[in-house]
Parts: structure tokens; sequence; C-alpha cells
């Protein structure tokens, strides 16, 4: 059992010079913060939006349950599509908001994911948003109350002010405790975003 345990860790060592070796600051993330967040976790910034962040939804559970039992995984909506109607990027996040305080994001993130990027259906609207909200069985009243209520507001107002602070250009971008921002176009496999993920939160 002892040998056993040493081999163990003289490979888990190897595998951590390993990337040492092969993940470098500038190519393969940029350190966006001096401090690291409170909490172990990984932020995807993404949009409703984004088509690109609807394909990457296939592969957010398997990179999910690669994390350690400490790390949490997040999602932060960017308020900057579409580029043409201001009011619309902001209400998209006070949905996503709202789909939290619900205790359902990742339902709710999969239906609207497959409403506007399967379905072709507009979401330039409080009226639109709703309709998706009422087909999962919340109840019109409460969605009223959520989405126009300050809580959302002041919430929805200061994670769309995130992604400009951790210097976000494109979604889906994951960016590990707070501190280092992943290149998403350096990496050429879903092994590969894991083990740069793991790597970064192990920093």
């Amino acid at each position: 059992m002892r040998i056993l345990t040493i081999c163990l860790v003289l490979t888990l060592t190897a595998v951590s010079l390993q990337a040492q070796k092969t993940f470098q600051e500038g190519k393969h993330y940029e350190v966006v913060s001096q401090e690291k967040s409170m909490r172990i976790q990984v932020t995807e910034f993404f949009s409703l939006f984004c088509g690109h962040c609807f394909q990457f939804e296939a592969l957010v559970d398997t990179l999910e349950a690669s994390l350690g039992s400490e790390a949490i995984f997040r999602k932060s909506h960017v308020d900057y599509l579409p580029r043409d109607n201001e009011k619309a990027q902001f209400d998209i996040v006070k949905a996503f908001v709202t789909m939290g305080e619900l205790d359902m994001e990742k339902e709710l993130t999969r239906q609207f994911f497959a409403a506007i990027h399967a379905k072709g259906m507009k979401m330039d609207t409080p009226e639109e948003i709703k309709k998706i909200f009422l087909a999962n069985d919340v109840n019109e009243v409460e969605f009223d109350r959520l989405f126009n209520g300050e809580e959302v507001e002041y919430r929805a107002k200061e994670m769309a002010k995130l992604w400009e602070e951790k210097k976000v250009t494109n979604v889906p971008t994951l960016v590990v405790n707070g501190m280092y921002k992943i290149e998403m176009g350096s990496v050429r496999s879903l092994q590969e975003l894991i083990d740069l993920t793991n790597y970064l939160l192990a920093k």
C-alpha cells in the first residue's frame, strides 16, 4: 500500500510538472485579477444569444464533473449581445438572474438556448422572455414580481459589469478563481480544456 501511495504521488507530481511545462501565461491564460476569489470556482461567461455558447453547453456537464469536489461551477451572463438592442441585452441578463431566483437556472438556460438557436424564436422583449418561463410552469405573477423587482435589477447590473472587469471579449470564456482567464482559442480539445482548468484551479 505504501509503495502504491508513493507511486501515485510521483505520478501526480509528474502530471503537474508536465502541465506547468505545457500551459503558459500569455498563451493559454491571462491573469485578470491580482486576487483570487474567496471560493474555489470556475465561471463561464456566456450569452443565451451566442451560438458558440449554445454549442458549448453540451460540454458543460462533462467539464463540471471533472472539477474537484471543492470547486463550484457558475455562469455569468454578459450584456453586449445582441449588439444593436441595449434593452434586450439587459433584459436577457435579468431573465438569467430570475432563473437563479427560481432555482431553475440549468433547465431554463437550456430551454432558452433551444428556443433561440434551434427554433429561431426571438427574445427581444420581456413578453417573449416570459413565454419560456410560463411554458415551464412558472407562475406569471411570480415571474413578474421577480423580473421587475429591485433585487433582480440590482443583481443583473452587477453581473453585467463583471465581464468587463475580467476582460472578457468573447464568449464562451472561462475564468478560474476570478483570477485566470482561459484563452479558449488556445485549447484543441475538451480534455485539454479540462486539464488547463484544473491546472489553474490548483495554482
